[in-house]
């Protein structure tokens, strides 16, 4: 192998690695500025949650940096520690000080741009259980869009666009959870039963089943379950092409879901659209930017 081709594979090798290291990388810095904020408030939690968040934090920057880390292990640390990321913000929205959710100012926000309230009155006024289990049906593919892209491209072996697909969607997600912990809305459900959407079917069941054994509360607006799709339905034809357009169709359908279902207003919606296409857009061009300039420094440095 002469020279030339050697150094080409070397700088590509690099190239991949940091694309890899950097979904870590920005879930670790979320995790400091968090951490701040809980040993900065600790009065206000218990000592476990702030155990814990210290110990994520950990396995993350040892995930992210330690030689000794499987590659896989580092690729996929980031989406592994969504849950626990998730869980955790009703901590945080408490360490923050919050005294209340906003969902009286959200609710002035509908009734100004819709005119009414479709989380509240939508299923009331078009009752449908074939409509109803669609919509729910759709909701619950969120789940799967998560890992959608990221499992796409890891099978075929994508490794650079896989690091930019993780990191653009975590971007998408730790954007959120500081919205969660700056400005908390607890959503329709909260505050209304279930009345005319109780459709009886299995998918409703299982979405009203899953978000109260799941949920944080104080995580409406925006809607992370639809920024995180549009940020899925973009990479997926970003990457795929036509054969990323079903991520596209579920996610308008789970939009759709949300609102019938009464698990979020119609303006957490349309933030959560606004926000998930934002989001994406920034970090593609933020994880160009970060991966090109470790890559140019490596490939030019003196052998």
């Amino acid at each position: 192998m002469n020279s030339a081709s050697s150094r080409l594979r070397s700088t590509g090798t690099i190239s991949n690695d940091m694309s890899a290291i950097w979904p870590g990388a920005l879930v670790v810095v979320y995790l400091v500025a968090t951490g701040i904020l809980l040993m900065s408030r600790h009065s206000r939690v218990t000592w476990f949650a702030t155990t814990w968040h210290f110990a994520l934090l950990a396995a993350l920057a040892a995930a992210t940096w330690a030689d000794i880390v499987p590659r896989w292990l580092r690729a996929w640390a980031p989406l592994l520690a969504l849950l626990s990321l998730y869980a955790e913000i009703p901590v945080l929205i408490r360490a923050a000080g919050h005294a209340r959710y906003f969902d009286a100012e959200v609710m002035r926000w509908e009734s100004t741009v819709f005119g009414w309230q479709p989380a509240i009155e939508w299923a009331a006024r078009w009752p449908s259980r074939i409509l109803s289990e669609a919509l729910h049906a759709a909701y619950l593919s969120y789940y799967g869009i998560i890992f959608s892209v990221p499992v796409g491209l890891y099978i075929a072996r994508r490794r650079a666009a896989f690091g930019e697909a993780v990191f653009v969607l975590m971007f998408t997600f730790v954007a959120c959870f500081l919205c969660y912990i700056a400005f908390p809305v607890a959503g329709p459900r909260y505050s209304w039963g279930a009345t005319a959407r109780d459709s009886g079917g299995p998918m409703r069941a299982a979405a009203v089943w899953l978000l109260e054994a799941r949920s944080s509360r104080g995580t409406a607006f925006p809607s992370s379950h639809v920024a995180v799709s549009v940020t899925q339905s973009i990479l997926a034809v970003r990457y795929f092409g036509w054969r990323g357009m079903p991520v596209g169709l579920l996610s308008l359908g789970l939009a759709l879901g949300a609102v019938y279902g009464g698990f979020h207003y119609a303006v957490d919606v349309v933030a959560g659209l606004t926000f998930g296409a934002v989001m994406t857009t920034l970090g593609v061009a933020i994880h160009r930017q970060l991966v090109n300039t470790k890559f140019h420094a490596k490939a030019s440095a003196p052998t």
